[in-house]
């Protein structure tokens, strides 16, 4: 009996010692898992705590240490809200605007033939409710054709002066001359970039202290700051970087806009970045153990305080530095293919390092979440992804077209939609399969243009020149297959666009610049088209196109031809600027951009043929629109197509001027020998283009308007030239007898002294030679501006910037014209 309580002692000492075990092992994980629940284990307080354990502790305690990372939400959730609404605002007043226009058109077109309804009140037939002046009461007042709410002074006031300040463009700086210059965003984004810069390190440095006197008492204050303040830009830098976007939903700004903040927050995140890594290594680290009871705190396997931090800052790095514009324009296929895995690495690394200390792995999986939604709502915007339409997965067709200036043109039957002005990004796997480049769409999405491919299809049309890369293989595939090869075409759009409704303005200006051309055809083609339905309240639209050759128009023939032939009366006026030749001292004429390349004989015929009846008006003073032996020579003998090209002929709408090529042998010009057949025929038959090409030289057309003494050029300066091309003087080529270095002044005059003047014509069709004056002619227009008016622009940076400013000092205007509400001004780059 006394041996049972004895094993009973001695099983219940081991059953303690295993429950003491088990506890300890308890211990143990619970204090694990509130150590990554609070994200930082405190350092216990007692008597016996050093001063300085006991200010981290209290002054700025660790666990409060994720409230700076709300700065950057604070800062940025307003702007965002704000955008919107002023985005929504113009909505709303242009869609009223229409509609009341809408309506007021339906009402006249209901009453525009006079009827029972408008009989006169001094007939006997004065039974009618109807009259156009009534007996009794005041007359009846003009539509209205604005929306109360668009009218409100201060409101619209206020919109004038913030465009006023913020139309400027920021002035580039050049280091020195031959380098590349530095240009600056946009004075808007300029200052939302200072201002987040401001915030950060302010809000980083500002706040005392900046370091505990040991790293062993937690991490400085100044690393955590900058630290939370960097993870939460994380976010914002991911959503302005994506093509489909919830930003560009809100605000109705294309990604390629804000794609400047996207790269600026990430310069700020990297600056923000190395504030958080230096303290770790100012603080006094190594002494008395400091560093052993620092990393103590965070025991976590597979966890390494430092080195994880450098994991996450070299790709930041990388992608910071790579981004920069002499490196992305020099490499650029290789930043779109290095830049995404990157970011992907980027973000794993940061995963790792924040390790879910405070709130950092909150702004972390919203960055995932906002990066899979991007590419999620992607989907809608690709020509393959939609399993309704014949392109899933295999694209579309597309056709190659090489036109004039070797300009290429892409033909793309899609059942995709698209406004105005937007712009997609094209796959071509037949000619790079991993290129995928953007370009405008120039052609209209409408039932009136439809497809020959088939029912529901539209034809986008992107056209471009061949510069180098993708281009220039499109380029080369065209002259290698010809034109009847197609191409596999996967489309990833359309973005972009203009945020507001053009139709909604009194007044449309379109600039263009070269190729810029292909943002306006769309708009003015659309604008036509609804003037003419009676859905526009535009009255006027002045186009301005600056091309440095005519041979450029032909890309474009069809279209100015619709709009010249189907415009309302007195509605479109369209000025064309050529921009070509300067002469080299060896007397050679040769494009002002390209030094090395001759002008084309195309250029000179086709200035010469087009424009000889503004040369005639400017001699006779009698507007010839078209020399009675080219309309004889193509009645060819019949008189009733005779009668009917002469009656044509005295239209106020006439077509586009055709080419007319007129042969000129080699060597000295010789005067034109008269055909005894048709008297009033006086150009002999005419060669092919590549003969004249290889036989004609431009300095002999000089010469020759010299010895006719047209008066484009005074006789007295030049020197008569021998047969061979050399003066008395020795001098090979033409001498204008200016200097070497010529000013300005004698360069226009040597680059258009043997063109005819341009004048005018009656219906506003003018085309003139040289730079248009972009400010004179805007202030001149601006004279007969409407309540409303909207300035387009697309072109090279000199003609942005000198319409900007001009349309910001237009702003005066509103506020010293009651009549004047607003002057809106939409660049877009025409090099996206």
């Amino acid at each position: 009996m006394p041996a049972v309580p004895e094993i009973l002692v001695r099983r219940a000492g081991v059953a303690l010692g295993h429950f003491e075990s088990v506890v300890e092992l308890a211990e143990r994980e619970v204090v694990d898992v509130v150590s990554t629940l609070a994200k930082r284990i405190n350092i216990p307080l007692n008597s016996t705590s050093p001063p300085g354990l006991i200010e981290a502790n209290t002054r700025d305690p660790w666990n409060k240490s994720g409230k700076y990372a709300l700065a950057y939400v604070y800062f940025c959730i307003p702007l965002l809200v704000i955008a919107g609404l002023l985005r929504y605002y113009h909505l709303f007043t242009d869609k009223i605007r229409s509609a009341l226009h809408q309506e007021e058109v339906q009402k006249s077109s209901a009453t525009s033939s006079p009827d029972t309804d408008y009989e006169m009140s001094v007939l006997h037939t004065d039974k009618s409710t109807n009259k156009f002046f009534p007996r009794e009461g005041p007359l009846p007042g003009p539509p209205k054709t604005q929306s109360s709410v668009s009218s409100v002074g201060p409101i619209n006031n206020a919109i004038a002066f913030f465009r006023f300040i913020f139309y400027r463009p920021v002035r580039q700086v050049t280091i020195r001359k031959g380098w590349r210059p530095i240009v600056f965003p946009s004075l808007s984004v300029s200052i939302i970039v200072i201002a987040a810069f401001l915030v950060g390190i302010l809000y980083s440095t500002i706040p005392q202290p900046l370091f505990w006197a040991s790293i062993a008492y937690g991490s400085p204050p100044l690393a955590v700051r900058s630290g939370m303040l960097a993870v939460a830009l994380v976010p914002w830098i991911v959503a302005l970087s994506m093509k489909a976007n919830l930003i560009s939903l809100i605000t109705g700004i294309g990604h390629e806009r804000l794609n400047v903040l996207h790269r600026w927050g990430a310069y700020l995140c990297l600056v923000l970045s190395v504030i958080h890594t230096v303290p770790f290594y100012i603080t006094p680290v190594w002494e008395k153990g400091a560093r052993h009871v620092f990393e103590s705190f965070f025991s976590q396997s597979g966890f390494y305080a430092y080195g994880t931090g450098i994991a996450a800052l070299v790709p930041l790095g990388f992608l910071c530095i790579h981004s920069l514009e002499p490196f992305r324009h020099r490499m650029y296929e290789l930043f779109v293919s290095l830049h995404v895995p990157v970011a992907i690495v980027f973000l794993a690394m940061m995963f790792w390092h924040c390790h879910n200390y405070l709130t950092s792995w909150n702004y972390l999986f919203a960055t995932l979440g906002i990066w899979l939604s991007s590419y999620f709502m992607r989907l809608f915007y690709l020509n393959w992804t939609n399993p309704f339409r014949m392109s899933w997965l295999i694209g579309d067709e597309a056709a190659v077209t090489i036109m004039p200036e070797n300009a290429i043109k892409i033909t793309v039957p899609t059942q995709m939609k698209w406004r105005p002005g937007q712009y997609v990004y094209l796959r071509m796997p037949g000619i790079s399969v991993f290129e995928n480049h953007p370009f405008t769409i120039a052609s209209l999405c409408s039932e009136d243009f439809p497809s020959e491919y088939g029912p529901g299809y539209r034809d986008m049309v992107l056209v471009f020149r061949p510069f180098g890369g993708f281009t220039q293989k499109v380029y080369r595939s065209a002259l290698e297959h010809g034109p009847w090869h197609t191409y596999r075409a996967f489309v990833d759009g359309p973005y972009g666009g203009m945020n507001r409704r053009i139709e909604a303005f009194d007044d449309v200006v379109l600039i263009a610049g070269g190729s810029g051309i292909t943002a306006i055809v769309s708009q003015l083609l659309s604008l036509i088209k609804k003037m003419r339905d009676g859905k526009a309240v535009t009255r006027r639209v002045h186009v301005i196109w600056a091309l440095k050759r005519p041979e450029t128009m032909e890309w474009f023939k069809e279209e100015l031809r619709i709009c010249r032939e189907y415009a309302p009366p007195d509605s479109v006026t369209c000025q064309f600027y050529i921009t070509s030749a300067k002469r080299m001292t060896t007397g050679q004429v040769v494009s002002a951009k390209t030094p090395t390349r001759p002008v084309s004989l195309y250029f000179h015929d086709k200035v010469n043929d087009a424009f000889q009846n503004i040369a005639d008006h400017r001699v006779s003073g009698i507007s010839s629109k078209r020399h009675s032996a080219l309309i004889r020579d193509e009645a060819a003998g019949d008189p009733e197509k005779e009668h009917e090209l002469r009656r044509e002929n005295e239209d106020s709408i006439t077509a586009l001027p055709q080419a007319h090529f007129v042969s000129v042998n080699r060597g000295r010009l010789a005067p034109p020998s008269p055909n005894h057949s048709n008297p009033d025929l006086i150009a002999p038959a005419s060669k092919s283009l590549a003969a004249r090409r290889q036989d004609r030289n431009l300095s002999l057309d000089i010469s020759q308007a010299v010895e006719a003494g047209t008066g484009a050029i005074n006789p007295d300066v030049v020197q008569p030239m021998s047969p061979g091309g050399t003066n008395a003087n020795g001098i090979q080529g033409f001498d204008f007898g200016f200097p070497s270095t010529p000013t300005e002044f004698q360069k226009n005059l040597m680059r258009f002294a043997f063109l005819p003047a341009a004048v005018k014509k009656k219906d506003g069709w003018s085309t003139e030679y040289g730079r248009p004056d972009i400010p004179f002619t805007l202030r001149e227009l601006s004279k007969e501006f409407g309540r409303r008016t909207c300035v387009f622009v697309c072109g090279p940076p000199s003609m942005r910037v000198d319409v900007s400013t001009t349309v910001a000092e237009l702003q005066r205007s509103v506020w010293h014209d009651s009549g004047r509400d607003e002057i809106f001004l939409h660049t877009e780059n025409y090099a996206l």
